[in-house]
Protein backbone atom coordinates (compact mmCIF):
# COMPACT_ATOMS: atom_id res chain seq x y z
CA UNK A 1 0.00 0.00 0.00
CA UNK A 2 1.71 2.92 -0.94
CA UNK A 3 2.70 6.08 1.88
CA UNK A 4 0.37 9.16 0.86
CA UNK A 5 2.36 12.13 0.85
CA UNK A 6 0.34 13.91 3.57
CA UNK A 7 0.92 10.85 5.67
CA UNK A 8 4.34 11.75 5.45
CA UNK A 9 4.58 15.17 5.71
CA UNK A 10 2.71 14.92 9.15
CA UNK A 11 5.68 12.32 10.36
CA UNK A 12 8.37 14.42 9.18
CA UNK A 13 6.48 17.61 11.09
CA UNK A 14 6.25 15.57 13.62
CA UNK A 15 10.36 14.56 14.44
CA UNK A 16 11.06 17.89 13.46
CA UNK A 17 9.29 19.51 16.09
CA UNK A 18 10.90 17.03 18.32
CA UNK A 19 14.26 17.85 17.06
CA UNK A 20 13.72 21.22 17.87
CA UNK A 21 12.45 20.73 21.24
CA UNK A 22 15.88 18.53 21.87
CA UNK A 23 18.17 21.75 20.52
CA UNK A 24 16.25 23.89 22.96
CA UNK A 25 17.15 22.35 25.95
CA UNK A 26 20.83 22.83 27.57
CA UNK A 27 23.74 20.83 26.95
CA UNK A 28 23.63 17.48 29.10
CA UNK A 29 19.70 17.87 30.47
CA UNK A 30 17.57 15.06 30.40
CA UNK A 31 15.19 16.31 33.19
CA UNK A 32 12.27 13.98 32.55
CA UNK A 33 14.51 11.07 32.95
CA UNK A 34 17.02 12.21 35.17
CA UNK A 35 19.49 10.59 36.49
CA UNK A 36 20.45 7.99 33.28
CA UNK A 37 23.77 7.06 35.09
CA UNK A 38 25.55 6.45 38.22
CA UNK A 39 25.69 10.11 39.87
CA UNK A 40 29.08 11.47 41.79
CA UNK A 41 29.04 12.80 44.89
CA UNK A 42 32.71 14.43 45.61
CA UNK A 43 34.01 14.92 48.34
CA UNK A 44 37.08 17.58 48.88
CA UNK A 45 38.71 15.60 51.81
CA UNK A 46 39.91 12.39 52.62
CA UNK A 47 37.96 9.19 53.85
CA UNK A 48 37.31 9.11 57.55
CA UNK A 49 36.17 12.88 58.16
CA UNK A 50 32.86 14.81 58.95
CA UNK A 51 32.13 15.10 55.43
CA UNK A 52 33.30 11.85 54.24
CA UNK A 53 30.70 10.41 56.82
CA UNK A 54 27.56 12.52 55.82
CA UNK A 55 28.15 12.37 51.94
CA UNK A 56 27.84 8.21 52.46
CA UNK A 57 24.46 8.52 54.42
CA UNK A 58 23.73 11.22 51.43
CA UNK A 59 24.64 8.54 48.57
CA UNK A 60 22.51 5.54 50.12
CA UNK A 61 19.58 7.22 50.31
CA UNK A 62 19.86 8.91 46.94
CA UNK A 63 20.67 5.78 45.13
CA UNK A 64 17.70 4.17 46.42
CA UNK A 65 15.43 7.30 45.20
CA UNK A 66 16.58 7.58 42.30
CA UNK A 67 16.88 4.51 41.35
CA UNK A 68 20.89 4.20 40.51
CA UNK A 69 24.10 3.65 42.27
CA UNK A 70 25.13 7.28 44.06
CA UNK A 71 28.78 6.68 45.12
CA UNK A 72 31.29 9.15 46.98
CA UNK A 73 34.51 10.31 45.58
CA UNK A 74 36.86 11.91 48.02
CA UNK A 75 39.60 14.18 46.15
CA UNK A 76 41.21 15.89 48.84
CA UNK A 77 44.27 18.22 49.21
CA UNK A 78 44.92 22.06 48.80
CA UNK A 79 42.37 23.03 51.48
CA UNK A 80 39.47 21.32 49.75
CA UNK A 81 39.73 23.10 47.02
CA UNK A 82 40.51 20.97 44.57
CA UNK A 83 37.12 18.92 44.76
CA UNK A 84 35.27 22.37 44.34
CA UNK A 85 37.28 22.98 41.26
CA UNK A 86 36.91 18.91 39.85
CA UNK A 87 32.93 19.89 40.44
CA UNK A 88 33.12 23.31 38.61
CA UNK A 89 34.40 21.53 35.74
CA UNK A 90 32.44 18.55 35.21
CA UNK A 91 29.28 18.47 32.83
CA UNK A 92 26.41 20.57 34.18
CA UNK A 93 23.97 17.41 33.66
CA UNK A 94 23.49 16.81 37.56
CA UNK A 95 25.40 13.60 37.71
CA UNK A 96 28.60 15.28 39.33
CA UNK A 97 27.69 16.95 42.66
CA UNK A 98 29.75 18.31 45.78
CA UNK A 99 29.30 17.64 49.06
CA UNK A 100 30.79 20.81 50.77
CA UNK A 101 31.24 22.37 53.70
CA UNK A 102 31.73 26.31 54.99
CA UNK A 103 35.84 25.82 54.46
CA UNK A 104 35.82 25.37 51.17
CA UNK A 105 32.97 27.01 49.69
CA UNK A 106 32.76 30.08 51.58
CA UNK A 107 35.88 30.77 53.28
CA UNK A 108 38.23 29.55 50.92
CA UNK A 109 37.80 31.73 47.99
CA UNK A 110 39.30 34.30 50.42
CA UNK A 111 42.00 32.04 52.59
CA UNK A 112 43.26 29.79 50.00
CA UNK A 113 45.32 31.48 46.98
CA UNK A 114 44.93 27.74 45.80
CA UNK A 115 41.43 28.04 45.24
CA UNK A 116 40.77 30.55 42.11
CA UNK A 117 37.10 30.13 42.60
CA UNK A 118 34.04 31.83 44.26
CA UNK A 119 31.15 30.58 45.75
CA UNK A 120 28.99 31.37 43.23
CA UNK A 121 31.15 28.91 40.68
CA UNK A 122 28.56 26.04 41.60
CA UNK A 123 25.05 26.03 41.83
CA UNK A 124 23.61 26.02 45.37
CA UNK A 125 21.12 22.94 45.90
CA UNK A 126 20.66 21.70 49.68
CA UNK A 127 21.63 22.47 53.18
CA UNK A 128 22.06 18.99 54.88
CA UNK A 129 23.03 20.41 58.46
CA UNK A 130 24.91 21.81 60.79
CA UNK A 131 28.00 20.52 63.19
CA UNK A 132 30.62 21.54 65.26
CA UNK A 133 34.17 22.13 65.64
CA UNK A 134 35.78 20.22 68.57
CA UNK A 135 39.39 21.27 70.15
CA UNK A 136 40.85 17.81 71.36
CA UNK A 137 44.19 16.45 72.91
CA UNK A 138 45.82 13.48 73.54
CA UNK A 139 44.57 11.37 75.77
CA UNK A 140 47.78 11.81 77.97
CA UNK A 141 47.85 16.05 77.98
CA UNK A 142 48.48 17.29 81.28
CA UNK A 143 45.81 19.37 81.26
CA UNK A 144 42.02 18.56 82.37
CA UNK A 145 39.94 21.57 81.05
CA UNK A 146 40.12 24.39 78.02
CA UNK A 147 41.67 26.54 81.17
CA UNK A 148 43.98 24.20 81.93
CA UNK A 149 45.28 23.77 78.50
CA UNK A 150 45.58 27.68 78.13
CA UNK A 151 47.73 27.65 81.36
CA UNK A 152 49.78 25.36 80.26
CA UNK A 153 50.30 26.45 76.80
CA UNK A 154 51.10 30.03 78.07
CA UNK A 155 54.25 28.10 80.49
CA UNK A 156 55.32 26.61 77.04
CA UNK A 157 55.29 29.07 74.02
CA UNK A 158 55.19 26.83 71.19
CA UNK A 159 55.88 23.78 72.45
CA UNK A 160 52.69 22.60 71.75
CA UNK A 161 51.69 21.71 68.23
CA UNK A 162 47.52 21.36 67.17
CA UNK A 163 46.61 19.40 63.64
CA UNK A 164 43.82 20.51 61.15
CA UNK A 165 42.84 19.52 57.62
CA UNK A 166 44.81 21.92 55.85
CA UNK A 167 45.29 26.22 55.88
CA UNK A 168 42.76 28.62 55.46
CA UNK A 169 39.80 26.29 56.73
CA UNK A 170 37.32 27.43 58.84
CA UNK A 171 38.76 24.94 62.03
CA UNK A 172 42.10 26.75 61.25
CA UNK A 173 40.37 30.03 61.20
CA UNK A 174 38.92 29.58 64.52
CA UNK A 175 41.91 27.89 65.85
CA UNK A 176 43.97 30.73 65.43
CA UNK A 177 40.86 33.03 66.37
CA UNK A 178 41.14 31.33 69.79
CA UNK A 179 45.03 31.43 69.98
CA UNK A 180 45.27 35.71 69.76
CA UNK A 181 42.34 36.04 72.04
CA UNK A 182 43.71 33.67 74.52
CA UNK A 183 47.11 34.92 73.96
CA UNK A 184 49.23 31.80 73.43
CA UNK A 185 51.43 30.49 71.07
CA UNK A 186 50.43 26.77 69.46
CA UNK A 187 52.33 25.65 67.06
CA UNK A 188 50.01 24.77 63.15
CA UNK A 189 50.73 21.54 61.67
CA UNK A 190 48.64 20.62 58.45
CA UNK A 191 47.37 17.47 57.71
CA UNK A 192 45.74 15.97 54.41
CA UNK A 193 42.73 14.07 56.35
CA UNK A 194 40.91 14.07 58.97
CA UNK A 195 41.26 9.87 59.33
CA UNK A 196 45.67 10.95 59.65
CA UNK A 197 44.41 13.45 62.29
CA UNK A 198 42.21 11.39 64.41
CA UNK A 199 44.32 8.45 64.42
CA UNK A 200 47.31 10.80 65.77
CA UNK A 201 45.88 12.62 67.95
CA UNK A 202 44.41 9.35 69.75
CA UNK A 203 48.15 7.76 69.37
CA UNK A 204 49.99 10.43 71.02
CA UNK A 205 51.65 11.72 68.34
CA UNK A 206 50.63 14.76 67.90
CA UNK A 207 48.96 17.32 71.33
CA UNK A 208 45.89 18.68 70.12
CA UNK A 209 43.65 18.63 67.02
CA UNK A 210 40.61 20.81 65.67
CA UNK A 211 38.45 19.55 63.84
CA UNK A 212 34.60 18.76 62.59
CA UNK A 213 32.69 16.80 65.65
CA UNK A 214 31.42 13.78 63.79
CA UNK A 215 35.14 12.61 62.88
CA UNK A 216 36.09 12.76 66.12
CA UNK A 217 32.70 11.70 68.43
CA UNK A 218 32.91 8.53 68.94
CA UNK A 219 36.88 8.72 70.40
CA UNK A 220 35.38 11.21 72.74
CA UNK A 221 32.61 9.00 73.56
CA UNK A 222 35.21 6.05 73.86
CA UNK A 223 37.68 8.31 75.95
CA UNK A 224 40.09 7.49 73.87
CA UNK A 225 41.02 11.45 73.37
CA UNK A 226 39.93 14.68 75.76
CA UNK A 227 37.57 16.83 74.81
CA UNK A 228 38.60 20.99 75.22
CA UNK A 229 35.55 22.27 73.56
CA UNK A 230 33.63 23.57 70.91
CA UNK A 231 34.22 26.52 68.71
CA UNK A 232 30.97 28.28 69.74
CA UNK A 233 28.84 30.60 72.08
CA UNK A 234 26.52 27.56 72.76
CA UNK A 235 27.31 23.71 73.63
CA UNK A 236 27.03 21.74 70.35
CA UNK A 237 23.76 19.15 70.05
CA UNK A 238 26.25 16.54 69.22
CA UNK A 239 27.12 16.55 72.94
CA UNK A 240 26.04 18.69 75.37
CA UNK A 241 29.16 17.30 78.10
CA UNK A 242 31.24 19.34 75.90
CA UNK A 243 31.91 23.14 76.78
CA UNK A 244 31.67 25.86 74.66
CA UNK A 245 34.96 27.90 74.11
CA UNK A 246 32.68 31.07 74.92
CA UNK A 247 32.63 29.35 78.99
CA UNK A 248 36.31 30.09 78.78
CA UNK A 249 37.17 33.33 79.58
CA UNK A 250 38.86 35.72 77.34
CA UNK A 251 36.69 33.42 74.37
CA UNK A 252 33.74 34.80 74.85
CA UNK A 253 33.62 36.12 71.37
CA UNK A 254 34.85 32.42 69.33
CA UNK A 255 31.57 31.38 67.54
CA UNK A 256 32.12 29.19 64.62
CA UNK A 257 30.57 26.21 63.17
CA UNK A 258 30.42 23.84 60.01
CA UNK A 259 27.31 23.82 57.44
CA UNK A 260 27.46 20.78 54.73
CA UNK A 261 25.49 21.20 52.09
CA UNK A 262 25.13 19.76 47.92
CA UNK A 263 26.06 22.08 45.05
CA UNK A 264 26.02 21.20 41.26
CA UNK A 265 28.19 22.89 38.32
CA UNK A 266 26.94 26.13 37.17
CA UNK A 267 24.57 25.95 34.15
CA UNK A 268 22.82 22.41 35.51
CA UNK A 269 19.12 23.14 34.25
CA UNK A 270 16.66 24.04 36.89
CA UNK A 271 14.33 21.73 36.87
CA UNK A 272 17.42 19.10 37.85
CA UNK A 273 18.45 20.92 40.75
CA UNK A 274 14.74 21.03 41.86
CA UNK A 275 14.95 16.89 41.57
CA UNK A 276 17.58 16.96 43.84
CA UNK A 277 16.43 19.33 46.19
CA UNK A 278 13.59 17.62 46.64
CA UNK A 279 15.42 14.19 46.94
CA UNK A 280 17.33 15.62 49.26
CA UNK A 281 14.10 17.42 51.63
CA UNK A 282 12.93 13.89 51.39
CA UNK A 283 15.62 12.22 52.90
CA UNK A 284 16.03 14.84 55.81
CA UNK A 285 12.45 14.15 56.33
CA UNK A 286 12.77 10.54 57.47
CA UNK A 287 13.41 9.80 61.48
CA UNK A 288 15.99 7.22 60.75
CA UNK A 289 18.10 9.20 58.82
CA UNK A 290 17.99 12.17 61.30
CA UNK A 291 18.31 9.86 64.20
CA UNK A 292 21.85 8.68 62.22
CA UNK A 293 22.72 12.22 61.35
CA UNK A 294 21.93 13.00 65.34
CA UNK A 295 24.37 10.05 66.22
CA UNK A 296 27.46 11.61 63.67
CA UNK A 297 26.90 14.95 65.96
CA UNK A 298 24.95 16.72 62.86
CA UNK A 299 21.74 18.96 63.29
CA UNK A 300 20.08 18.76 60.69
CA UNK A 301 18.80 22.38 58.26
CA UNK A 302 15.84 24.03 58.92
CA UNK A 303 14.10 23.25 55.39
CA UNK A 304 14.70 25.89 52.81
CA UNK A 305 14.73 26.21 48.79
CA UNK A 306 17.86 26.20 46.66
CA UNK A 307 17.70 30.07 46.51
CA UNK A 308 17.89 30.25 49.89
CA UNK A 309 20.59 28.47 50.62
CA UNK A 310 22.29 30.16 47.87
CA UNK A 311 21.73 33.87 49.40
CA UNK A 312 23.05 32.37 53.07
CA UNK A 313 26.12 30.88 51.30
CA UNK A 314 26.28 34.45 49.90
CA UNK A 315 26.10 35.99 53.00
CA UNK A 316 28.41 33.82 54.83
CA UNK A 317 31.20 34.27 52.02
CA UNK A 318 31.35 37.97 53.12
CA UNK A 319 31.42 37.94 56.50
CA UNK A 320 33.94 35.23 56.93
CA UNK A 321 36.15 37.66 54.41
CA UNK A 322 36.08 39.87 56.67
CA UNK A 323 37.00 37.30 59.78
CA UNK A 324 39.61 36.66 58.11
CA UNK A 325 41.06 39.49 57.24
CA UNK A 326 40.89 40.74 60.74
CA UNK A 327 42.17 37.89 62.30
CA UNK A 328 45.64 38.43 60.52
CA UNK A 329 46.18 34.81 58.77
CA UNK A 330 48.50 34.62 56.24
CA UNK A 331 48.21 31.64 54.37
CA UNK A 332 50.16 32.81 50.98
CA UNK A 333 52.95 30.27 50.66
Amino acid sequence: MPIRPAFLATILRALLSALVAMLALPAGAEPDRFPVRPVKLVVSYGAGGSLDAIARVLAAELSRQFGQPVVVENVPGAGGTLGFRRVASAAPDGHTLLVASTSEVALAPTANPQARYRATDLEAIAEIGRSGIVLVGRPDLPAGSLRELLVLARARPGALRYATSGAGTLQHLAMESAKRAAGVDIAFVPYKSAAQIVTDVAGGHIDLAIIGLPAVLPLIREGKVKAYGVTSRKRDAGDRSIPAFAETPGLEDIDSHLWSGVFAPKGTPADVVQKIHAAIAAMLRQPDVAHRFAQMGVELAEPASAAQFARAVASQERALREAFHRSGIQTEP
